[in-house]
């Protein structure tokens, strides 16, 4: 079944057809063809992509500038962490912020947008550790792991900070990209 798209702008108009195998260039030259994708390869492929991006640019930066690159990356991030807490907040349905497991939906959200995939391994009230253990950027990563140990792991304590959560440091306590087995993520709230 073909799932069309058409939106109506000021200067102009967007057709698309999302189809099962995209036919030959003919008469229609107008009409965008995507092929219908399941959402979760989607995810998988923009976070390989991603990964790829992000280690080109921000490795040989690395090693041009020195460990400064990652302290910028960690601002930035912190910053980003900062700005998408309420919006987090209330798409994943985090009601009790004294609860470590609600407060990991972030989590939840992220790593299935990204093709990550894994299984929380504790899921206590005060402490939640979440292994994940396919990842589409680990391999990308392996150049500058810092990219999860620092700057991702800023990315969440500037969520927590921005939500008001106190939890203990470091949030990612293994990377893959850093030779452990798997990710780990360790929310545990502060006494």
């Amino acid at each position: 079944m073909t799932r069309r798209l058409e939106r109506k702008y000021e200067h102009g108009t967007h057709v698309s057809e999302y189809v099962q195998d995209v036919p030959p260039l003919g008469e229609d030259r107008r009409t965008i063809f995507v092929p219908e994708i399941d959402a979760l390869k989607v995810a998988e492929a923009s976070s390989r992509t991603l990964g790829m991006f992000l280690t080109e640019v921000l490795a040989p930066l690395a090693e041009k500038y020195g460990d400064g690159v990652w302290e910028i990356g960690r601002k930035a991030l912190y910053e980003v962490g900062r700005r998408r807490a309420s919006a987090m907040l209330k798409r994943m349905k985090i009601d009790d912020l004294n609860d470590a497991r609600c407060l990991g939906r972030l989590m939840d959200l992220e790593d299935s947008g990204g093709g990550i995939y894994g299984e929380w391994v504790e899921w206590g009230r005060r402490r939640a550790v979440k292994h994940d253990y396919e990842c589409p950027q680990a391999k990308s990563y392996e150049r500058c792991p810092q990219i999860c140990t620092v700057m991702l792991e800023a990315m969440e304590q500037g969520t927590f900070d921005a939500l008001g959560v106190k939890v203990k440091k470091p949030i990612v306590t293994k990377a893959m990209s850093a030779g452990d087995p798997y990710c780990e993520v360790v929310i545990e709230l502060e006494d």
